[in-house]
């Protein structure tokens, strides 16, 4: 589900049933307080094989929305349809991709060489590019077989699409990006089988297979890379599931469904995860780490994902759901748990950001005059100024200043934050000569003049360098 710009929620059913509906597929908008109603206006019956999309309309997976309201999803199953959507505001529904169209040969040995339909779907606006995860599912294959380790399958695909280039029939270009091998990097699904996920942090997308997360810069070639393989470790999470959450603290969030344990008993009941953003060009340095272990009895068992909740006071939210437990005497078993699940909520704390604030009043002045600096410092210490402003400064107060020569002067204000990070502020004076109203070249006084002028270039030089040290710093 998705929340577009008015605050209604998007989601897609496959079956879902209110009262006043007949089960079947469909995509619903909610307004906070009232029932949910259809959000597809035209055609009519998204369903009917003539006036409709048939079979392909089953909308699953993750939807994306973007600053039109335009919801994009996938739908289909197996080798019913694949396609994916677009409903635009107004209610009108279209296809931009029928992946059928890639398909090769028939029946089980049917490979779809750009993947099968969406498992989710990520809108970037910057760029106008979806991208998006697409499913193997009882096919032979799902993406392009060249490349992949030998002997192994094609799983599922990475892909995007320019949306200042998108057919409203169909047949809108889809770049293959990447092609998931089954057993080096795990599969792609978007059912009740597993359900994986996508995310952007900055120029790079992060997202999960059965078996992994994995991370990819678009247009960087050989950037694909697993950030982490799941299971290998006593106490890991299995199968990671649900939607991916780039918090505000500017780390990747997501549950697995399961726990590994020993042998003789069944997994556990899952865990929440963060991965640490690297900051390394290429991400080397990322940090996989689990931040909780559910308790199927307390927590519940079975998270399936996440979602980003508010900022209040350097605190950040986030939410999620389980599938089973929550009740005293719940118990896990090897395939399924008792009760029906819980809401749970994480809270994250934020980092606290330095704040440095200078300023020179007046920042143009002439020669002789001064101007004043006044800062004020939070979340950071150690404070001092650098070059011919230097010594130790509290975290806040002015001083008045007279620069010595006419040109540019750049005073600089370093702390050091919470992290003991250098954090600095900076404001360039500029210094303006006399005008002296032109003399013709005529003497400014007295004899011995001569003298005078050298010991005056003199000191200009010396100043001069003084300036240039000041400014380099």
């Amino acid at each position: 589900m998705v929340e577009d710009s008015t605050g209604d929620v998007i989601f897609g059913t496959n079956p879902f049933s209110f009262p006043q509906f007949p089960a079947e597929p469909t995509v619903f908008r909610w307004t906070f307080a009232e029932v949910p109603v259809n959000a597809v206006a035209t055609p009519a019956d998204p369903g009917d094989d003539s006036d409709g999309f048939g079979s392909s309309f089953e909308p699953r997976g993750l939807f994306s929305v973007d600053t039109d309201d335009n919801v994009y999803f996938g739908g289909g199953g197996g080798r019913n349809g694949n396609g994916l959507f677009r409903l635009a505001a107004d209610g009108t529904l279209v296809r931009l991709v029928e992946f059928e169209n890639y398909a090769e040969g028939s029946g089980n040995s049917t490979v779809y060489k750009k993947g099968q339909y969406p498992a989710a779907l990520l809108v970037d606006e910057a760029n106008r590019t979806l991208y998006g995860i697409n499913v193997r599912d009882q096919s032979a294959g799902a993406g392009d077989p060249e490349g992949l380790p030998d002997g192994d399958e094609s799983a599922g695909t990475l892909f995007s699409i320019d949306l200042s280039d998108v057919a409203t029939d169909g047949t809108t270009p889809v770049t293959i990006l990447h092609t998931f091998a089954k057993e080096a990097e795990g599969e792609i699904k978007g059912s009740d089988s597993g359900q994986q996920a996508l995310v952007q942090v900055g120029d790079w997308l992060y997202g999960t297979t059965t078996t992994a997360l994995w991370r990819f810069k678009p247009g960087t070639p050989g950037s694909f890379a697993l950030v982490h393989t799941f299971a290998e470790e006593q106490d890991d999470g299995i199968t990671p599931w649900g939607p991916l959450v780039l918090a505000a603290d500017g780390h990747v969030y997501g549950t697995a469904r399961r726990t590994v344990t020993a042998e003789d008993e069944p997994s556990g009941a899952g865990v929440l995860f963060r991965v640490m953003i690297g900051q390394a060009d290429n991400h080397s340095d990322d940090e996989y780490e689990i931040l909780h272990r559910f308790d199927v009895e307390i927590d519940g068992a079975f998270p399936v994902g996440l979602t980003a909740g508010p900022v209040v006071e350097q605190m950040q939210t986030l939410y999620g759901a389980t599938k089973r437990g929550g009740n005293s005497g719940d118990a896990l078993n090897t395939n399924d748990a008792d009760g029906y699940g819980t809401l749970f909520a994480v809270d994250i704390e934020l980092p606290v950001t330095a704040d440095i604030q200078l300023s020179a009043d007046p920042q143009t002045i002439t020669l002789g005059e001064s101007t004043t600096l006044t800062w004020s410092v939070s979340n950071a210490d150690n404070c001092a100024g650098d070059g011919d402003w230097g010594g130790n400064k509290a975290s806040e107060g002015s001083e008045s200043l007279t620069p010595p020569l006419d040109g540019e002067f750049t005073y600089i204000l370093g702390c050091t934050d919470g992290g003991d990070e250098r954090v600095e502020a900076s404001v360039t004076v500029t210094v303006e000569p006399v005008d002296n109203g032109g003399n013709g070249g005529g003497s400014s006084g007295g004899g011995g003049g001569g003298t005078l002028s050298l010991l005056w270039l003199s000191a200009l030089g010396f100043l001069a360098a003084r300036r240039r040290r000041a400014v380099n710093l």
